[in-house]
């Protein structure tokens, strides 16, 4: 559980993430309380993320609509980081609506490893407040999705973006922010041309007066169901719900397959 720093009213992010790093949530800002090198900021404007809206065409509302921090290290860790082709990030999400859609991200397929035929993996952990992760696999034309997943998750809980289900997009669909972090290999090549062409992943989260609709996007040929699920544990890759995701940086193998997807190739289904 977070809890108040007396000091600074900001809200310590330390015993759920494994990092000396306070929230304030007044300024919508992390306060980087230890040896970090400098964390710049990024903001995803509302400009940018209009092509992947329900609405692109929407000509007001929150900006910017979400903050990502990308390389964020502890300094004595940089090396050992940097040797495993891996990258720690975190992003947030205030509780703002555009049109009527829920603040999310703008969403992107991963592409294949060279030389492989799987999409590199990605794993994300809640750090605070709740968050939806539409996760979706694709056909060879991805206007036409084979299967599609929201999974809820809360503090501490873990989300594995399989190479299964190589689409995805977070959204904040509740009332409070929402910070997450991620592993994921540096090697990771990127799609968001489809999802900018498509105006999105293949459902929204719409407002409607407090509670969530879920709509089909119409942009895409074929969607099957959505099928809704929890969070889980996978504690053979060391992802479980009371060990923070950047405590791996001490036993970095157990984060393998992030750059190896082809080596957990029998398990994948099962993931």
């Amino acid at each position: 559980m977070e809890y108040r720093n007396r000091k600074s009213m900001a809200i310590d992010l330390q015993k759920i993430s494994g990092l000396p790093i306070l929230f304030d949530e007044q300024k919508l800002d992390l306060v980087f309380d230890g040896d970090f090198p400098f964390m710049k900021k990024s903001e995803r404007s509302l400009e940018e993320l209009k092509p992947y809206l329900k609405n692109p065409g929407v000509d007001k509302g929150p900006n910017p609509v979400y903050y990502v921090w990308r390389h964020v290290y502890l300094k004595k860790d940089s090396e050992k980081i940097k040797a495993a082709n891996l990258r720690y990030d975190i992003t947030l999400i205030p509780p703002r609506i555009i049109d009527n859609e829920f603040a999310k991200t703008a969403g992107h397929f991963h592409l294949n490893k060279l030389g492989t035929d799987l999409p590199y993996p990605e794993v994300y952990e809640v750090l605070f407040g709740r968050a939806y992760f539409l996760i979706q696999s694709p056909d060879k034309n991805v206007k036409n999705i084979k299967a599609v997943r929201l999974i809820e998750a809360g503090p501490g809980e873990k989300v594995l973006v399989s190479p299964q289900f190589p689409g995805h997009t977070t959204i904040n669909a509740f009332n409070e922010p929402l910070i997450m972090a991620n592993w994921i290999s540096d090697q990771t090549v990127y799609d968001y041309d489809s999802y900018k062409n498509n105006h999105g992943a293949s459902y929204y989260l719409l407002d409607n007066n407090s509670s969530v609709d879920i709509v089909e996007n119409s942009n895409y040929n074929s969607i099957p169901e959505i099928e809704k699920i929890k969070a889980r544990e996978y504690p053979e890759l060391g992802l479980t719900k009371n060990r923070p995701l950047y405590s791996l940086v001490d036993n970095l193998e157990k984060l393998r397959f992030l750059n190896y997807p082809e080596e957990f190739a029998g398990e994948w289904r099962n993931w």
